[in-house]
């Protein structure tokens, strides 16, 4: 090609690019991109910006309006995310979660006690649809008090398999937790105990037969440190600290991304303890 056949912008001091459209043509194609209405584009630009948008609004920005910067940058994201899912079936409630769970080896939320957690995510949503869940801690309430006796033959039933590890009643180590959270002694050995009678009693022996195979019950008389549920793919994990009751611990909400992430290290966890149980 000839000198004279190459055109540069340089050469011409009046040309100004229209900034404005090339934003409104950017936010046009990340709406395109993830297929989706207004109205649904404005909601998921609203989580990420933490404040509410319109469809109006959403519908100008592609139009006659110049959308703002942190607009187009929340725009950027929610396309490197990829389509809309919940936090159960791989995905997040916002484009920065899973960003973050890229980052931080697995980890995809952090909730500062048990409470504000399932408040955000039912129970009800963690199991209904699990194929495997483990579960290790001290009295394992989450899923002994908070799931009903007949919800968790249901699942059991239904194909789920089930395997609960709690820390001995009546041990050692549950006679030093008690007495590092100020209880009398005996108070969380008496809880544990009923909540393994509730799974033998109430669950495993109303199964069928077929069923009953896919319940397995241990305790296990070693320091805790954790109270873990893998759940197919996720992982709830809370640590004890000194002092503290297990509902009031801070909670992490992982996904299994990677080998070596956070998923791997408490799955290790667990399957280290189920090694050293003691069946019941």
């Amino acid at each position: 090609m000839s000198d004279a056949a190459v055109v540069s912008l340089h050469g011409h001091a009046s040309y100004r690019p229209d900034l404005g459209q090339l934003a409104r043509n950017q936010l046009a194609a990340a709406r395109a991109a993830r297929g989706l209405s207004h109205s649904e584009f404005a909601a998921l630009l609203g989580t990420m910006l933490g404040w509410p948008v319109g469809a109006e609004a959403a519908e100008a920005w592609e139009t006659t309006a110049v959308p703002p910067g942190d607009v187009l940058v929340a725009a950027e994201l929610l396309v490197r995310q990829g389509p809309p899912a919940s936090l159960t079936d791989g995905g997040a409630r916002d484009a920065l979660t899973q960003i973050v769970g890229d980052r931080f080896a697995d980890l995809v939320g952090v909730y500062t006690s048990r409470a504000e957690f399932q408040a955000e995510l039912p129970v009800t949503e963690l199991f209904d649809t699990a194929t495997d869940v483990r579960a290790c801690g001290l009295s394992l309430n989450l899923l002994c008090q908070t799931i009903a006796d007949a919800r968790l033959r249901e699942i059991i039933e239904e194909g789920t398999t089930l395997r609960c590890l709690f820390l001995k009643p009546y041990g050692h180590f549950i006679a030093e937790r008690e007495a590092e959270e100020g209880y009398p002694e005996g108070r969380l050995s008496a809880l544990t105990a009923m909540n393994l009678t509730i799974m033998q009693e109430r669950v495993a022996a109303r199964l069928s037969p077929e069923a009953s195979a896919r319940l397995q019950i241990g305790v296990y008389d070693s320091p805790i440190r954790f109270n873990v549920f893998l759940i197919d793919q996720l992982c709830v994990a809370q640590p004890y600290l000194p002092e503290v009751r297990g509902v009031d611990s801070p909670t992490l909400l992982i996904r299994k991304r990677r080998p070596s992430g956070l998923y791997a290290t408490f799955d290790q966890v667990f399957s280290s303890l189920w090694e050293r149980r003691e069946a019941e």
